[in-house]
This record gives C-alpha cells, structure tokens and sequence, in this order.
C-alpha cells in the first residue's frame, strides 16, 4: 500500500519541512533577557530549516481581558489570526511572584483559541531556582483547556546561569536545552497534526 493510500496521517518526517513556528516575547520590561532568549531561539529555529514568526508583546499593545469587548479589539484579532496561522508556539516569558507574568497569562485569556491543538514550547526567565514549578499551572491550562500538546522540557533560565557580561554561554546546559526544544517542537508540531486528523466518531 502507498502512503497516498494509507488510512493514517503521514508520519512526522513527511510533515517537518513546511512548519511556521511563532516565538512569543511576553516580557513587557526593557529587560535584555528574554528578548536574547527570544532571538536565540529563533536562529536555532531557523537553523533546523523552518520558519518563524516573531511576536513582542510589547509593541502590541493588547488590551485587558474583560471576557467581552477585549475579543473585539484590533490587536487581539490580528495577533490571534497570526498565531492560528503557525504549526506550533514558542512563549518566552519571565516569572513573576511564581508564575508566569500577567502579560502571558493575558495572552491566553485573549487568544486561546487560536492555540487550540497547537505543539508548545516554554521558556522561562526568574531571578532564582525556587520558581522552578511555577510553570506548572500555566502549561496544564494550554493541555486542558486547549488540547495543546506541551513540551514538559520547558527550559528554566534563573540569573546564575548568564555569564557577568549578560550573555548566555554557548557551551552550557542553557544553551543545550534551548537547541533540544528547538529540534522537539517541530516533531511535536508533526504530532498534533497527525492527532487532529484522527477521526472522532
């Protein structure tokens, strides 16, 4: 039997070479981290051959959810079109009084459906190691609420693991996990296509 004549999805191989991966920048400071964070993960991105579309969410401006006219409002329209549009979402955040910082979580509340069933990949900033678990509530909302299929190998970054000149060291574990969620999430971005074409009845 040919693939053309298979009952099931294409395997993940057949799907990795047209993927659109959307990076979040949800840090609304004016803080270097996460947006050297952000930009390492689109070359590495990049450098395995797929496309990404950047998002800051400081230059977008987007308005508090209220549950009512906030679905209505321009930047939340256009931004949730564009992350409907990709195979899979990279949210780049820091951590806040342990957990993710109001302008992620905000996010979300404004454009949840367009991650429905989406691959996720998360990458955290905080000052220390205590907030390690803070991501946990976070990430099982995208899972149930929205069907995402989530890396559990979210990468934690705290305030050690830069070097004194503010940059990440290329040969460090960071700097590892980073390149490793850059490999799985096409692969789970594969995955849950071939999830959302399983029949339902």
């Amino acid at each position: 039997m040919s693939s053309e004549d298979s009952p099931y999805p294409p395997s993940p191989t057949e799907l990795w070479t047209e993927l659109c991966i959307a990076v979040v920048n949800a840090d609304l400071s004016s803080g270097k981290k996460c947006k050297m964070l952000t930009d390492t993960m689109v070359d590495l991105i990049q450098a395995n051959g797929h496309d990404v579309d950047v998002h800051a969410l400081d230059t977008w401006n987007l308005p508090p959810c209220d549950g009512r006219s906030c679905y209505q409002h321009e930047a939340t329209m256009n931004l949730s079109v564009a992350l409907s549009e990709a195979d899979a979402i990279v949210l780049i955040a820091p951590i806040y009084n342990y957990d993710l910082n109001a302008a992620a979580k905000n996010l979300i509340e404004l454009t949840g459906s367009a991650w429905k069933g989406k691959a996720v990949g998360l990458v955290c900033v905080a000052g220390g190691g205590k907030s390690y678990l803070a991501p946990l509530s976070f990430l099982n909302s995208l899972s149930i609420d929205h069907r995402c299929l989530v890396s559990p190998r979210y990468v934690y970054v705290s305030g050690s693991d830069f070097s004194a000149d503010g940059t990440l060291p290329r040969d460090g574990d960071i700097q590892r996990r980073l390149t490793f969620l850059a490999r799985e999430i096409p692969v789970l971005a594969s995955a849950a296509r071939q999830i959302a074409a399983i029949p339902r009845d």
